[in-house]
């Protein structure tokens, strides 16, 4: 697990992960010596061709007769929607807290939690990871982690804890993004679940962070924005195919499938297709499902041919050609319709944030250490002095937060608000009722502490 203080562009300082050389062994992946052989590419379609059915086989050996079922059948288009009653839930989030308080000392997770402990610990992003992991506390719990550790590498510590948008992203970032090269598609397969389309030829010529980051944006925010995604899952579908073949030779597979194990997709399946003109095809192929984790890649499935092939193999699988408005000739109604798509987000992203900046008037509570002199976090250090002694009396944590609550509309009702500056927008915005409570709860609870200065910045 990475922490703060390490190496972070370790996935970033890859060479290109052409076959036939040896870039990819720095990547610490286990790959068979025949991969990067020269004298594999001697070997017939057809051999390689099993090879690849021999590694699925075997992912699907390594788990147990309930996994093996279940993941037949998510790839198959067979949705069971699992009950998300409050004990069920209850009981899940409680266990992947007490999983993630025994793993995360040392991690970049535990310092997001001393910055931010309301953005890591809210009942949305746990959730998220919940669905995520079918359910799993303990795996959802260590992906978490994970997640904090990818995050930090992408993005540093400054976004840390914060939701990524699309103005935190740079000009080559949104490059990437605006290329289409990686798509939330509006249409679904016959279950009703999401399709994320990956283009490999239209990823632009930019160093593989920039796509990186992208990816993480895309994913993380069409997570964020649809629940019914999180519940049924989500399908995968890299379609190198035609005029949408991978230009670089398989360049940045093995970054993008390190990736996958820290966001919290749903996977019910993924789908490769590979156009049958090159041998080496077959080859990619088997080294980006020798990366993918084993539960993914017992869900992985192969489709070699023309476009027409590809589309026909597909629906197999419960994804009509309806699915892929894709065309090989002329214009690409699919790309012009993620273009449009793409302006409307950046148009939305581009007035949200005017809309949120604020000027910080005397009388508003200011976040962060250097404003403890703002007039309104001296008002406010001075109502919650008088109210200490009254909190401390509560029993319960429950009475604690609603009395935390009533200060917050105490506060609120007198003019003062409660902001903190927003790096993606240049300017302060208004946080939310959940975070000025736990605020004021931070600060009631720091009161008690003799050697403390009770400071409400």
């Amino acid at each position: 697990m990475s922490t703060m203080d390490d190496h972070t562009n370790f996935i970033f300082d890859r060479q290109p992960c052409l076959v036939g050389k040896r870039y990819c062994a720095s990547l610490s992946v286990a790959f068979p010596e025949d991969v990067f052989n020269q004298e594999s590419a001697k070997l017939d379609a057809k051999k390689e061709k099993e090879n690849l059915d021999r590694h699925l086989a075997a992912s699907m050996g390594k788990l147990s007769v309930k996994d093996r079922e279940a993941a037949l059948e998510e790839v198959h288009g067979i949705v069971k929607n699992d009950p998300e009653d409050s004990h069920f839930l209850q009981a899940n989030l409680q266990a992947m807290e007490n999983r993630v308080n025994s793993i995360k000392h040392g991690t970049v997770y535990e310092q997001a939690e001393a910055i931010d402990p309301c953005f890591v610990s809210s009942r949305e992003m746990r959730l998220l990871f919940l669905r995520g992991n079918r359910y799993d506390p303990n795996a959802a719990a260590e992906q978490l982690i994970k997640h904090f550790d990818m995050k930090f590498s992408l993005f540093g510590s400054k976004k840390l804890t914060k939701n990524i948008n699309l103005l935190d992203l740079d000009e080559n970032d949104r490059l990437c993004l605006e290329s289409g090269f990686c798509q939330f598609l509006p249409q679904t397969d016959v279950a009703g679940r999401t399709i994320v389309l990956i283009l490999p030829g239209l990823r632009p010529e930019l160093p593989m962070k920039h796509c990186l980051r992208a990816l993480h944006y895309l994913a993380m925010t069409s997570l964020q924005e649809s629940e019914e995604a999180q519940k049924k899952g989500i399908i995968a579908i890299s379609y190198a195919v035609g005029r949408y073949r991978n230009r670089e030779k398989g360049a940045g597979f093995a970054q993008v499938a390190q990736i996958v194990p820290s966001i919290p997709i749903p996977l019910g399946g993924v789908h490769l297709c590979f156009d049958e003109r090159d041998f080496m095809e077959y080859v990619h192929c088997r080294a980006i499902i020798l990366v993918l984790p084993t539960i993914v890649a017992a869900k992985t499935r192969t489709h070699f041919g023309t476009h027409m092939e590809c589309l026909y193999s597909l629906r197999g699988y419960g994804i009509v050609e309806g699915s892929l408005p894709m065309s090989q000739i002329g214009a690409d109604p699919l790309l012009q319709k993620h273009g449009t798509c793409y302006e409307q987000r950046k148009k939305h992203s581009e007035n949200s944030c005017l809309t949120r900046k604020i000027e910080p008037r005397s009388g508003d509570v200011l976040f962060g250490q250097k404003h403890q002199v703002h007039p309104g976090n001296i008002r406010l250090r001075k109502v919650l002095a008088d109210h200490s002694a009254d909190y401390e009396a509560i029993d319960g944590k429950k009475k604690k937060m609603e009395y935390a609550e009533s200060l917050v509309r105490q506060m609120k009702s007198s003019g003062s608000r409660f902001l903190m500056f927003d790096q993606s927008c240049d300017g302060w915005t208004e946080v939310s009722d959940k975070m000025a409570r736990n605020k004021i709860s931070k600060t009631l609870r720091n009161s008690r502490r003799p050697s403390t200065t009770n400071q409400a910045g």
